[in-house]
């Protein structure tokens, strides 16, 4: 399998960066918090560990002890603070032997300036623009860690503030194609075809500096075998129903309903208070992540059975426990698993592997039951469908809107979401109705104040106010309700009542990967040659059967369970019982049986969503790119779960970011006490194909800013040595 994008931004830091530096001797490492956050994202704490780098502090400390005889690695930010900082360091004695500075982004000509002033220029060996200015979150997934644009889209102070939110987003993007190595044809989403929507303002602003990037550095893109990418670019307003909805597969059920920092998930051990990373280090986590919630807690219950068939130890330590008998039993609940494991002390490794998932089907089984979960996600599905789960067409929704309202065990955030999601099916409703509602919802004013800036997003809430965009196009929520009519019905099209509705994204790829998206509503920024885009017919595996990741492709399990599966697993068609997805979800398992590149396939697709993507659409792009053997990346400003969503459109109308936003604090979903875990973690990443290095200050090869643009002066510098940079010496 080819690199995917944690691996190309892990090996840029490790490779690029950390083992470059000083190779075989001890070093210091010293970081801001952004750059700390992308260093925890692209790696491991050992990773850096075992590289002889001693300690890792953070640059604004001004207590930090100097290390006079050893170099230092400094990982910081492009901006004021951060130089500022490490001129600091060199002022009076200097803290470190040598530095070598690495800008996760361009160093804009002032701070290089500053710097080449500085008494710190004398002690600088190495200073290089890395282009990680994001985060490598999963093998296909990153984001530009902004959630605070979401604000400055949807309602800016200023046109200028727009502006610079274009501008922003456009130079973090381009950072992530030039670490792929992509020079891609851009399209963008623009059903009027006026070229002034969000899409098409930022498709122009990404042209113009990959342009840029081509002209000043001659070695990019570097040559590839395979056709240029595809980068398609949308907004949250194409689908506001993703984010409202909820979502019953297992890494967006968590998002939603539990409380998490990052990827760390805290819960209650037999041993205290457990701290856990849930990324590609655990296998079970990326089996199941984009599986239904039964099938996954399906799946725990039958590996857990499987470990003790396989391990006699455990089995007989199991039957001890029991007291005697041929073989374990009373194993068909999470609950009898997790007093069979505590049972088990012995058995540590297998006890890690299995309580974090153990806890998190319990919490999430709580907070469904809790949160009325069952009654409002069916509503909510056929609000975003358009139809019934037995297919039939909505008749007076108000009537079974109504009870939930009033009902007080439903959490007002919940209220939110349902009372959006009907607005939104309804095409507006009139203004006493929408009154009415509200009363039986008894709201605050800041979330009644939600429900009226969805405005901003594009909806219509109001059945008086002029409709902005037809629903009867390809990609709107109606668009493909329109093309099943006709069709036969399949059960695995919907293979669970409250998991009907199909995320607009996912309908996009699907064209995109068989070359038919339409291009009067996705035009091109330069339109690419036939040959470019790939074929014409589709390359979807469909011989064979392949199922998309999360729909389970066989049955197993007791029809025991029939009476007792709660309803978010009733499963539609002919089993009783949910079963397992033998689908790994991710990149690991893709090409299994093909070449190691689905670049082979077709040029590589990624999608960009500017305001934020869902978890519902990170799954959607896995499922495409199983079926199809076609390689997507999806990314985002920021990754946004339901409670953020509403808490941000509560905010939107104020022309302002909210200071938890303003903080990138975890904000905590309205089912959850659990603690917050302090640290920072994440999957890893890895490497660039393209990086700007600029030379020892005062040298021959350094270019005089005064007499040269600092992006030739950078160009200039550039120099290639392979998997190296080429730090030149004092």
């Amino acid at each position: 399998m080819a690199p995917n994008i944690k691996d190309i931004v892990k090996k840029r830091i490790m490779t690029d960066m950390v083992q470059a530096v000083a190779p075989g001797k001890w070093k210091i490492m010293v970081v801001d918090p952004p750059a700390l956050k992308i260093l925890k994202t692209a790696c491991k704490m050992e990773d850096i560990i075992d590289e002889k780098v001693t300690l890792v502090e953070d640059i604004f400390n001004r207590n930090r002890q100097p290390y006079p005889t050893q170099d230092a690695i400094y990982f910081i930010s492009p901006n004021n603070e951060a130089v500022a900082a490490f001129i600091d360091d060199f002022k009076t004695r200097p803290m470190y032997a040598r530095a070598h500075i690495f800008c996760t982004a361009g160093l804009p000509d002032r701070l290089f300036e500053s710097i080449k002033r500085s008494s710190a220029q004398q002690y600088v060996k190495t200073l290089i623009e890395l282009n990680v200015d994001f985060l490598a979150v999963e093998p296909q997934v990153f984001t530009l860690d902004a959630p605070q644009r979401f604000f400055n889209l949807f309602n800016p102070p200023s046109p200028a503030h727009l502006n610079y939110e274009i501008e922003m987003i456009a130079k973090k993007l381009t950072s992530v194609l030039a670490t792929v190595g992509e020079y891609p044809f851009i399209r963008f989403y623009d059903p009027e075809g006026k070229r002034e929507t969000l899409a098409a303002r930022l498709g122009l602003a990404i042209q113009k500096e990959m342009d840029e990037l081509c002209r000043i550095d001659k070695d990019f893109p570097p040559q590839s075998p395979y056709p240029r990418a595809i980068l398609i670019i949308t907004d949250r307003t194409l689908d506001v129903m993703a984010p409202l909805l909820h979502e019953f597969t297992y890494q967006a059920m968590i998002y939603d309903l539990l409380t998490l920092d990052g990827n760390q998930y805290t819960y209650k051990a037999d041993e205290g208070v457990q701290k856990v990373t849930l990324d590609e280090s655990d296998p079970i986590w990326t089996q199941i992540r984009h599986n239904h919630f039964a099938d996954s807690s399906n799946y725990i219950l039958d590996s857990f059975k499987t470990f003790l068939e396989e391990n006699k130890a455990a089995a007989s330590a199991v039957r001890d426990q029991q007291g005697g008998g041929n073989r374990p039993k009373g194993l068909d609940s999470l609950k009898e698993m997790q007093d069979t494991i505590s049972a088990l002390p012995q058995f540590q490794e297998m006890k890690k592997k299995f309580a974090v998932h153990i806890n998190i089907c319990q919490e999430c089984q709580s907070a469904f039951g809790e949160g009325k979960l069952a009654d409002l996600g069916a509503i909510e599905q056929d609000l975003a469908t358009g139809e019934s789960a037995d297919g039939r067409a909505l008749r007076d929704m108000m009537v079974a809107l109504v009870p939930l309202l009033d009902n007080p065990s439903v959490l007002n955030a919940d209220k939110v979401r349902l009372l959006a999601l009907y607005i939104i099916a309804q095409e507006g409703i009139q203004d006493d109705a929408r009154r009415r509602l509200l009363e039986h919802a008894r709201l605050s004013p800041e979330e009644s104040q939600a429900i009226t800036n969805l405005f901003m997003l594009g909806v219509r809430l109001s059945s008086r106010m002029q409709k902005t965009r037809e629903q009867k196009g390809r990609y709107t929520y109606w668009g493909h309700k329109l093309e099943k009519k006709g069709k036969k019905r399949r059960d695995d099209d919907m293979p669970y009542d409250l998991s009907r509705y199909i995320p607009i994204h996912k309908y996009i790829l699907e064209d995109q990967v068989e070359n038919r998206v339409d291009t009067a509503i996705f035009p091109w920024i330069k339109e690419p040659p036939p040959s470019d885009i790939g074929p014409a017919k589709s390359t979807w595996a469909r011989a064979g059967g392949a199922a998309p990741i999360g729909v389970p492709s066989s049955t197993s399990g007791s029809a025991s369970l029939r009476t007792t599966k709660p309803s978010w697993a009733q499963k539609r068609g002919g089993s009783d019982t949910a079963s397992i997805s033998s689908s790994v979800s991710g990149s690991s398992s893709i090409s299994k049986g093909r070449d190691d590149d689905l670049r082979r396939n077709g040029p590589r697709v990624i999608l960009f969503i500017m305001g934020g993507m869902t978890y519902s659409e990170m799954r959607a792009s896995y499922e495409v790119m199983k079926v199809s053997q076609r390689e997507i990346i999806i990314g985002s400003t920021a990754i946004l779960t339901p409670s953020e969503f509403v808490d941000d459109i509560k905010w939107l109308h104020k022309g302002s970011i909210p200071p938890d936003v303003a903080k990138t604090t975890p904000r905590k979903p309205a089912y959850s006490d659990s603690p917050r875990s302090n640290n920072i973690g994440g999957p890893r990443a890895g490497q660039s194909e393209v990086g700007r290095i600029v030379p020892q200050m005062g040298q021959a090869q350094t270019v005089d800013p005064s007499s040269s643009p600092r992006s030739e002066r950078a160009a200039k510098a550039v120099k290639h040595t392979g998997g190296g940079f080429g730090m030149f010496k004092r």
